[in-house]
């Protein structure tokens, strides 16, 4: 099948928004030098739970229980997650951010601000207006369906 022009416009946008966050991300000292691909996905994933298990960690990012106790045990070890253990089940052991994980985790959030503001204000109040509206078109349509 041949790529439409449609196509390969959305793969080029894609592809500069890519791009730039990784730019952007290597600007950040902190996120790019503390932490590997897998522990900024762990550390968004606890962000956005603010409490989660080892367990639904490598649930999540699809890794093996050996693999997500060494990344969680390191990450711990630079005192960016903690863990506490479950007051009703001795057995279970909660994950959640230190401080130090919050403001990295702050870090993060904010990459993709940068981004909006980089691509948004090349357009003038009209054309912002017009991307914003199909882009949250677009997004509903994929929400009804469930994904892409």
């Amino acid at each position: 099948m041949e790529p439409t022009k449609e196509s390969e416009r959305v793969k080029t946008l894609i592809d500069m928004i890519v791009n730039r966050y990784q730019e952007i991300e290597s600007t950040v000292p902190l996120l790019s030098k503390e932490l590997s691909g897998a522990e900024r996905r762990a550390l968004k994933m606890v962000a956005g739970a603010k409490r989660v298990t080892i367990g639904s960690i490598g649930g999540r990012l699809n890794m093996p229980a050996s693999t997500t106790t060494w990344l969680v045990g390191n990450l711990v070890k630079r005192s960016i997650f903690k863990r506490e253990q479950d007051q009703n089940d001795r057995r279970k052991t909660w994950i959640e951010l230190t401080e130090k994980g919050r403001a990295l985790a702050g870090l993060m959030d904010r990459i993709p601000d940068r981004i909006a503001a980089d691509l948004l204000y090349k357009l003038d109040p009209d054309q912002r207006k017009t991307f914003v509206s199909l882009v949250n078109d677009a997004l509903n349509r994929i929400g009804e369906v469930g994904s892409l």
